[in-house]
């Protein structure tokens, strides 16, 4: 009489290739999850460039890095609506465009997001940017936007 079940080899057969199926997948879903974070620094780019074009539509003047808690929803006033970018401005000479030496009234911006915690693991995509002009850019290898 033949008895039911599997034998330790079979078994272990088995656990070695749901590990070799597991440790190919990680890496892949690692990337795909920091690929779905980025989206929380576009939008807080994109939400901060809308609030940056009503101050300047209301004052004349873009907000400066001291004021980015007014470009940002987060309730740090500094970082994106999920935590995983920290958002800066940029209203120096050194941004394509800008007259202003530096001195309100701003006539440019540019918007940074960069990452923080577990997003600065994201080495293909290691900052977003966007400008006064809508210029959207990225430091790092990948296609961020």
């Amino acid at each position: 009489m033949r008895s039911q079940g599997f034998t330790l080899i079979e078994l272990l057969i088995a656990i070695a290739i749901i590990g070799i199926i597991a440790a190919v997948s990680y890496p892949a879903y690692q990337e795909s999850v920091l690929k779905s974070h980025r989206g929380d620094g576009k939008i807080a780019l994109t939400e901060a460039a809308t609030r940056q074009e009503r101050a300047y539509s209301e004052s004349g003047s873009y907000l400066a890095n001291s004021d980015r808690s007014k470009l940002v929803s987060n309730s740090d006033g500094k970082s994106s609506p999920d935590g995983y970018y920290i958002i800066s401005v940029d209203n120096t000479a050194a941004v394509s465009g800008c007259s202003t030496g530096g001195a309100a009234p701003f006539n440019c911006y540019m918007l940074t997001a960069t990452p923080v915690g577990v997003q600065a693991n994201d080495s293909l995509c290691t900052t977003l940017t966007l400008n006064h002009i809508g210029q959207k850019g990225s430091t790092g290898a990948g296609v961020c936007w």
